[in-house]
């Protein structure tokens, strides 16, 4: 790369990097710093009477108030993380948390391979009635530790359809213009693994995902705005949904001890070649590299940025011209989140250059932003909302009226956390295809039941 070219990336991407400085700041360095162990002892000595006592001698019942609800949220209980680990699509996440966070004598020598399943349909009440598939998916996960802290793993996944009609490629998106999409393979890939690095190669959540998996959480929506499953795919050519044929390394880094409270930093860089441009036939990306990084604390906040460039050097092509592409593809998003015994909030921020296409495959630049929020209002009833927005840079006459722009409100009632539960979801639609129509509004009831 020229030094000309990395001065446009720099400054093309420099208020998006100062967003990201200001959001660090503001949503997660109050309670980066812990305090001194010395001091934690001390504090833990005071007594709860004495803390309720001065608490009752202010006269200001909103300090109380404030207290008591800091308080309250300062540990977030065990079955509230395993919950929102597993709530998310990557399940290398949920491993390597495990291996990093299992204290080494507990380490066991052993093989072991499970097959496992999920069941997910839909009933669907848009311009056209009927029930649907909503990203079943079945699968084999094997490991097998060949010595004291190393593990070789696998796994292949592939979807299938429960109603035999249209499989989504990304498990669950109603996508604008994604109703062509057939059924693949979801998964597989090989690699070996220690407590704090993990090496895979095959079909993997990309690196991109770490981030913008924070706002991946509805069932039946969302995921539309950070560019994860772009020009209407699984994300398996660019690099950043599941990424096709991708060599990535994992890594959680200890962080400094002290009065920092924080997890292991997790980095997670990947490399892409030869991989096919969508919509634009005999064109290929000569490779793509991604990486992301997220930074943690003990409470729970999260703040972290990724980037993937998927390279294209026949810029000048005339098929690449009249599908919208004027150069490599770009994508970077910034994301936060947050979640404790009874709620989740996350958000991302995305900057996306020759990556998204509109419903007719005709790529633009433009901004995507997703919010999801949940919140367990009773028991086992949970709420669920959000919206997504995509809108196109104003000099993006290609992608002529195209937009997405919806919020989604939903109710979940849930037997064994987010794993078996049925629910239902509504999308309030403002989006436009990109000849101005207009997909409506929709309903959907569905049922999510994974096994084991």
């Amino acid at each position: 790369m020229r030094f000309d070219q990395v001065h446009k990336v720099i400054s093309g991407y420099l208020p998006v990097a100062l967003i990201w400085l200001v959001l660090s700041v503001v949503v997660f360095a109050p309670g980066i710093w812990a305090a001194e162990p010395q001091v934690q002892e001390i504090n833990e000595e005071v007594g709860q009477e004495a803390k309720k006592r001065e608490l009752d001698a202010d006269n200001d019942p909103l300090t109380a108030k404030t207290a008591e609800f800091q308080e309250a949220n300062e540990e977030v209980d065990e079955e509230a993380k395993e919950r929102e680990l597993n709530a998310g699509e990557d399940p290398l996440v949920s491993k390597t948390t495990e291996l990093k966070e299992t204290p080494q004598y507990k380490y066991r020598d052993h093989t072991s391979i499970q097959a496992y399943g999920s069941v997910r349909f839909r009933y669907s009440d848009s311009q056209e009635n009927n029930w649907d598939d909503g990203g079943s998916r079945v699968g084999l996960n094997g490991e097998l530790q060949f010595r004291p802290r190393f593990w070789l793993f696998g796994r292949a996944e592939v979807g299938f359809n429960v109603f035999d009609t249209v499989s989504q490629l990304r498990g669950g998106s109603d996508r604008l213009g994604d109703e062509d999409a057939k059924a693949a393979a979801r998964l597989a890939y090989a690699g070996v693994q220690t407590p704090s690095t993990t090496l895979v190669f095959g079909k993997n959540w990309s690196s991109y995902y770490q981030v913008s998996g924070i706002t991946d959480r509805f069932e039946a929506f969302g995921g539309e705005a950070s560019g994860t499953y772009n020009a209407l795919t699984d994300g398996g050519a660019s690099g950043t949904g599941r990424a096709d044929r991708v060599l990535q390394g994992r890594f959680s880094i200890d962080t400094p001890p002290g009065g920092l409270n924080l997890k292991p930093f997790k980095l997670n860089v990947q490399v892409q070649d030869n991989e096919d441009i969508p919509h634009v036939d005999g064109a290929t990306y000569s490779h793509s590299f991604g990486f992301s990084a997220l930074l943690e604390s003990n409470s729970e906040k999260v703040i972290g940025i990724a980037y993937n460039q998927a390279f294209v050097e026949e810029e000048d092509a005339s098929a690449l011209k009249a599908q919208g592409i004027d150069g490599d593809a770009k994508a970077l998003v910034l994301g936060t989140r947050r979640f404790g015994d009874r709620y989740y909030l996350g958000t991302t921020l995305a900057r996306l250059e020759n990556h998204e296409t509109t419903n007719e495959g005709v790529y633009f630049d433009g901004w995507g932003w997703e919010v999801f929020g949940s919140y367990n209002i009773s028991n086992r009833w949970w709420v669920v909302g959000g919206w997504n927005a995509l809108e196109a840079d104003n000099d993006q006459a290609q992608a002529g009226a195209y937009r997405i722009r919806y919020g989604v409100a939903g109710l979940r009632y849930t037997f064994d956390r987010f794993r078996q539960m049925i629910y239902t979801e509504l999308r309030f639609d403002d989006s436009r295809r990109a000849d101005a129509s207009q997909p409506g509004n929709t309903y959907t009831l569905g049922v999510r039941w994974d096994i084991p």
